[in-house]
């Protein structure tokens, strides 16, 4: 099933929330949705799910317009607030929820089983929404969110409130999910996004800034990389690594003395890679290099060199066409 914004343009009064927001999430990719607050995140979201229309622009999901009934049963929605209502318990409102999606009888009943055992929540069927945790409660609308096995799902902050245990069983019920379900994912916390997708989608004042795999963009936008490094040496280490040309800063933890390693990061400029060259210095000096790896840019380092700038910006130093 194929999620698809098309220059969206959203006004709240004289506002524009999205200014010509374009993108298509692939049938099974996992897509990650990324932008600070107020870049026009949630609007988009909810135009996706069609909950208001756009100003003008169209969102489509698998073709079809998000506001007609059958198309909001097709596919799955985790908003961030994620409403339930106190009063119901967990089967309950569960059940409730798999009729609205056109779910009866037996069905129905398999459905809410399933969605509470991969959700963990079986123990807890019978209890009140409102004693419920934070965590068990993002817990419950998770379980709604794929009562019908949709084969598109827009989670919103789907971590959100768990504890770091539970967090992981969320992740790996969504990379579960991947396998076989378009998936596009909203988070402020950046390694579900490095560890569930592929693909980013990030979007300043309303439209997109960058849209590609995490690597091409984290590789295009980080201030410098660096290379991890244990080495056991007889001599102090520093100085040697100051002659290769490029480095621009050494931190060095020393071992103890004896067999322990220097514990070494090199930071250089981002596009070089100087592992060849700290590897021929190691050689020349008789040094043995027991680890070295370059460490993967993180999408942490792009906001950070972002916010730093004042503000999202353009990614690439690119104006956005209008």
């Amino acid at each position: 099933m194929m999620l698809v914004a098309d220059n969206l343009h959203k006004f709240y009064g004289a506002f524009p929330a999205l200014n010509g927001l374009s993108f298509s999430v692939e049938p099974g990719e996992t897509v990650g949705f990324l932008g600070v607050n107020g870049a026009g995140k949630s609007t988009a979201m909810r135009i996706l799910t069609g909950f208001f229309a756009p100003t003008s622009g169209a969102a489509r999901i698998d073709g079809r317009d998000p506001m007609l009934p059958e198309t909001r049963r097709s596919f799955g929605y985790l908003p961030e607030n994620n409403p339930l209502p106190a009063r119901m318990r967990v089967g309950e409102y569960l059940s409730f929820r798999a009729g609205l999606k056109g779910l009866s009888g037996a069905k129905a009943r398999e459905a809410v089983k399933t969605a509470a055992r991969a959700c963990r929540i079986d123990a807890i069927k019978g209890s009140l929404i409102s004693s419920l945790s934070k965590g068990y409660r993002q817990r419950v609308g998770l379980a709604e969110s794929i009562l019908s096995r949709p084969p598109a799902l827009i989670l919103d902050e789907p971590t959100s409130g768990l504890d770091p245990a539970q967090a992981e069983e969320a992740r790996e019920l969504i990379r579960e999910l991947g396998r076989d379900t378009t998936i596009l994912l909203s988070s402020h916390i950046l390694h579900d996004v490095e560890t569930l997708c592929r693909r980013v989608v990030i979007i300043d004042e309303g439209r997109v800034v960058a849209d590609d795999s995490v690597e091409t963009i984290s590789a295009a936008n980080v201030e410098e990389r660096t290379i991890a490094l244990e080495i056991l040496a007889s001599e102090p280490v520093r100085e040697a690594l100051r002659g290769v040309p490029g480095i621009k800063s050494i931190a060095i933890a020393e071992g103890a003395g004896g067999e322990a390693p220097y514990s070494v990061r090199v930071t250089m400029p981002p596009g070089v890679d100087l592992r060849r060259e700290i590897a021929a210095l190691a050689s020349r000096r008789g040094w043995l290099v027991t680890e070295m790896h370059l460490e993967p840019a993180r999408l942490e380092d792009i906001f950070r060199v972002l916010a730093r700038a004042g503000r999202m910006g353009r990614l690439h130093g690119e104006k956005d066409a209008d």
